[in-house]
């Protein structure tokens, strides 16, 4: 009820009391939001960073395996399709930007000699890889998880290029043996205009032949050299040159790992580097070798050793000692 007062209607004290209250709290509730409006977390870089490098690993992973799932279903559109989205859209210029003016003249230069070889090359890189097995291994360059001379590339790059551009080794990683893996690389990608393309450093001129540390012996084996190790050699069976690769005139050195057991057959084998199309034709015929069986003190062992074995178009492939 209202009360009155010298003529004057009045509000109830205990009502008013009440509904300056409530305008207090809505005044606190305002300043409430404003504060918590300030207080809202702001991504950082290291926070973006891994945002972005967490998108690139879905994107290049989910690349892989559309273009895996096409070779192996022998669908040739869809592989020529993504190989041509993998070429470099307006290289001449993305070159310089990204390389500077000088150095990145030259590189737009050698890609536009091998760009029609590479767009065709590439539904046989796929047609490749998809005949191995193996986890997709995304790797940014900055930060390569195995080191050695396959990251030459990637180092290669870095120390190109003149902008922020960020690259991306992409390999399909098979477990052979615990802290021995064989990685099958489909090359380094980067964002180009909106979409990841494929850099070739062998066409680019960027790859050189770098002498890589040797990897450390696994363990309870016996570190021998190559060289060494192939005059203990009992049968050596030669690699079969791939017909693809002889079409494609694909020639060159494979470098394989090889964990040798104490009887001397070959008991494991790595991929450290060579052409995709050569590879598994020298790792299927170096797992038939025998050796001569090692002893240290008077007890067999086993051996942590290399085998190089050249592919050349004029002569059967022949083993590098």
């Amino acid at each position: 009820m209202r009360a009155v007062m010298n003529g004057i209607p009045r509000m109830n004290p205990k009502r008013e009391v009440c509904e300056e209250e409530m305008r207090g709290i809505e005044r606190l509730a305002g300043c409430v939001v404003v504060a918590a409006m300030y207080l809202l977390p702001v991504p950082g870089e290291a926070q973006t960073s891994a945002n972005a490098k967490e998108s690139a690993t879905e994107e290049l992973r989910s690349l892989m395996t559309t273009a895996l799932g096409a070779a192996r279903a022998g669908d040739h559109a869809k592989l020529e399709e993504i190989a041509r989205n993998l070429m470099v859209p307006n290289y001449e210029a993305w070159f310089k930007s990204t390389f500077g003016e000088e150095e990145g003249t030259k590189l737009a230069t050698a890609y536009k000699v091998n760009f029609d070889r590479q767009e065709k090359w590439i539904p046989t890189l796929f047609a490749s890889l998809s005949k191995q097995e193996g986890e997709v291994l995304v790797e940014d360059a900055r930060e390569p998880r195995y080191a050695g001379a396959s990251n030459q590339c990637g180092r290669a790059l870095m120390k190109s290029a003149k902008s922020d551009a960020v690259f991306y080794r992409v390999s399909l990683q098979e477990v052979l043996h615990p802290g021995l893996n064989r990685l099958d690389e489909a090359g380094y990608f980067t964002l180009v205009e909106g979409a990841y393309r494929r850099l070739d450093c062998k066409d680019l001129g960027l790859a050189r032949v770098l002498s890589a540390p040797p990897p450390l012996p696994m363990p309870g084996s016996l570190r021998v050299s190559g060289n060494v190790q192939a005059k203990r050699i009992i049968s050596r069976v030669p690699p079969v040159y791939p017909m693809k690769a002889r079409e494609e005139r694909i020639s060159g050195t494979v470098c394989l790992r090889v964990l040798i057991a104490k009887d001397g057959t070959v008991e494991q084998v790595e991929v450290v580097s060579g052409h995709p199309l050569l590879q598994q034709a020298a790792v299927d015929a170096v797992r038939q070798w025998r050796y001569q069986s090692t002893f240290l003190n008077g007890n067999p062992v086993e051996i942590d050793t290399t085998v190089d074995l050249i592919f050349s178009l004029n002569n059967p492939p022949t083993p590098n000692p």
